[in-house]
């Protein structure tokens, strides 16, 4: 739900500015700036480039940014620079960096500008804080005029029922295992819109990155134009994606064009083709192995509204597709659909109804293998926030059940679109809009991992008990045999070290050896959690809560059993001087001080706690086990120690807060007597120098 408005250029969803905040950029005067004659004039010339670039729009978000932050070195003071570094983030990435200008705003002047509160409360919510956003959204209401009142209190009571969702949606987290495909396929820029054959063996796909320096960007959003992108699968690892033929793009690229859809018969590619104002859908025809030039859709598209994403069934009868189309809508855009006639036209298309449509909008529709079941995203329903994808089953001709949200965590508070189920049922393709992301939306892959545990049941050949009831009377079923769920229940307590009082706080449960996350949970106000995973084994445990220390650790749960619940508790430190961390899983060459490659994921997770403590500093400390001379220990130790802050530095932090010392053998944890004695002393720590 970062995204405040939406309209279909495509399938894709795009910003639009419209009364959530303002147009422009909060304008920041020179004298309200100036503190000293030193340094003021870079200072104002970067906030007059911050302001230039935000006005483009969001594709020039990430550089207003970076612009307003060479300016807060100057003046880290004024509320309106915060405010608007504050908004800078909510629009981009790094949510809780957004919550920390913002607050600072606040303090500041509680008048920076009346929507602080309503942007304060969508930083929460996108941290999944939804407690705190509707606290931030009820006070932003409450100091509304009344012509204000009439434009925010619609979409922001629906804010508040989407963070009411959420909070039961996070609570009961699905078992899925959900993996960003990489950086050959995602970019810094939006990808989106998945089109798969059935073996999954290469994947189309709609990018927003920059082709060259001419590129050129919409004027809706400021972000480059649509172009389709294809990779192949090679052993289980996609290839560096390629832009499609020029038959199919736009040889100057000054128009959207994406693919929504692959024919049953794998011989017509569906693409979408439009500008700003309007947009219709088009098709590829393979022949010999090439793709044709692209010929309009007949019967469905219109000349006034934008039809956008769309799927087809499987015996290719009737077509679903999502349309602007303002006569005949419950609001916003909407899914419907077209019966193809006995002489090979389509139909007239109709509305699907207001029991999938809403009044909000409905993007990225698409069909199971067996036709029976419709995947679409949706503003509305039970969404956490942003667009959640549901799924609605067929029940009779034309009549779809009432949708589901898929649940968290394939929903976020954030965009979650174009959902593509592969015919095995337990994989799918989607885009997202997430904090593990590698820039924007990305594509990822979900699989599912089975059914909750239920008890095993038999069954007789006959009745349990006297004879049969009769049918017309009583309902009788025999027990069917349930799946036996083989899964580890781990739950537990997160409280803070010092007080014992509960965190709210997000686990993430890692497969060490693929590299890929198994669990997530987030405990709820009580500090309570519940993660299921997959089988018995050492798994790393990676826990971050917003003003604590990063834990990271390794669990081994190799010798736990499914029958029992595996319970482990936590505590966080705080972010305090003094602090220190003993950072796990920090490998080097034997005898050297030559990182590995491993290590690599725990060191990512310090720059992370630096990225968003800007004034953090820190010591790293080296230690050794008592093996060898006192000196050789004390030159490796402080080697190991430098080579950790070479690399902080080399991945952007200032070497300014960063310092190192080895300390040797002098400074053991454990008895240097046992072999574990003396792996747990041969480790590097982190300790906070100053706030």
């Amino acid at each position: 739900m970062s995204k405040i408005k939406y309209t279909t250029i495509l399938l894709l969803l795009t910003v639009t500015f419209n009364c959530f905040g303002q147009q422009g950029p909060l304008k920041i005067k020179r004298k309200e700036f100036k503190k000293e004659e030193f340094g003021f004039k870079e200072a104002i010339r970067s906030v007059r480039d911050a302001e230039a670039f935000y006005s483009y729009g969001p594709g020039s978000f990430r550089d207003a940014r970076d612009s307003y932050m060479a300016a807060y070195t100057y003046n880290p003071e004024n509320a309106k620079l915060n405010y608007m570094i504050g908004k800078c983030y909510l629009y981009t990435d790094n949510k809780y960096e957004s919550i920390k200008y913002m607050q600072k705003a606040y303090e500041i002047n509680p008048n920076v500008h009346f929507d602080i509160h309503l942007l304060l409360g969508m930083a929460y919510h996108q941290v999944n804080e939804f407690d705190n956003a509707i606290e931030e959204y009820n006070l932003f209401l409450r100091n509304l005029s009344k012509k204000q009142n009439a434009i925010y209190q619609e979409r922001v009571n629906m804010f508040i029922r989407q963070c009411k969702f959420g909070r039961d949606l996070v609570l009961d987290p699905k078992r899925v295992v959900i993996n960003n495909l990489g950086e050959k396929v995602n970019s810094v820029f939006d990808e989106y819109s998945p089109v798969l054959p059935d073996d999954a063996s290469q994947i189309y796909f709609t990018s927003r990155r920059m082709q060259n320096l001419k590129s050129k960007r919409s004027i809706i959003d400021d972000k480059f134009f649509e172009d389709i992108y294809h990779s192949k699968s090679e052993n289980g690892e996609w290839a560096l994606s390629e832009r499609m033929s020029k038959k199919i793009l736009e040889k100057k690229n000054t128009t959207n064009i994406a693919v929504v859809g692959l024919s049953p018969q794998k011989d017509k590619l569906y693409l979408y083709k439009g500008k700003e104002d309007n947009g219709n859908i088009f098709y590829s025809q393979l022949k010999k192995d090439k793709w044709g030039k692209p010929k309009k859709l007949k019967k469905l598209n219109t000349k006034k509204n934008k039809e956008t994403s769309m799927c087809i069934s499987s015996d290719e009868s009737t077509l679903y597709f999502i349309s602007s189309n303002k006569k005949d809508t419950y609001g916003g855009t909407d899914i419907y659909f077209s019966k193809k006639k006995a002489n090979g036209k389509w139909g007239k298309p109709q509305n699907i109804g207001n029991t999938i449509n809403t009044f909000w909008d409905e993007v990225g529709v698409s069909l199971s293998a067996n036709d029976s079941t419709l995947y679409f995203s949706s503003q509305g329903h039970n969404s956490m926030g942003g667009y959640d994808v549901f799924k609605s089953t067929l029940e009779k001709v034309n009549l779809w059940s009432k949708p589901e949200n898929l649940g968290y965590p394939v929903n976020t508070p954030d965009d979650d679109v174009f959902y593509t189920e592969m015919p095995d049922g337990k994989t799918a393709y989607y885009a997202s809009n997430r904090e593990s992301g590698i820039g924007g939306l990305d594509i990822y892959k979900i699989i599912y991992l089975g059914a909750q545990k239920d008890m095993l049941m038999g069954f007789l050949s006959e009745p349990l008990m006297g004879i049969r009831p009769p049918e017309d009377k009583f309902y009788f079923e025999k027990p069917n045999l349930l799946t036996v769920d083989s899964r580890l229940l781990l739950r537990g307590l997160i409280t803070d070290s010092e007080t014992n009082e509960p965190v709210r706080a997000k686990l993430e449960l890692i497969d060490q050896q693929k590299n890929t996350v198994e669990g997530i949970a987030i405990s709820d106000s009580t500090g309570n959690y519940k993660i299921y995973l997959p089988e018995p084994k050492p798994y790393g445990i990676d826990i971050a809560a917003k003003g604590y220390l990063m834990h990271i650790d390794v669990l081994d749960l190799s010798q736990e059993s499914s029958d029992e619940i595996i319970v482990r508790n936590f505590t966080l430190e705080k972010v305090e001087v003094g602090a220190k961390v003993v950072l796990q899983n920090i490998y080097f060459e034997t005898g050297k001080a030559t990182l590995k490659e491993e290590s690599f994921y725990s060191l990512d997770k310090v720059v992370k706690l630096l990225v968003n403590n800007e004034t953090l500093r820190i010591e790293i400390d080296g230690h050794t086990d008592n093996v060898g001379s006192d000196k050789a220990n004390l030159k490796l130790s402080e080697e190991r120690a430098k080579s950790v802050v070479n690399y902080l530095i080399s991945q952007g932090i200032s070497y300014e807060r960063l310092s190192y010392k080895g300390y040797g053998e002098s400074m053991p944890i454990a008895p240097n007597t046992t072999d574990e004695g003396k792996a747990r002393n041969r480790r590097v720590e982190f300790k906070i120098l100053s706030k």
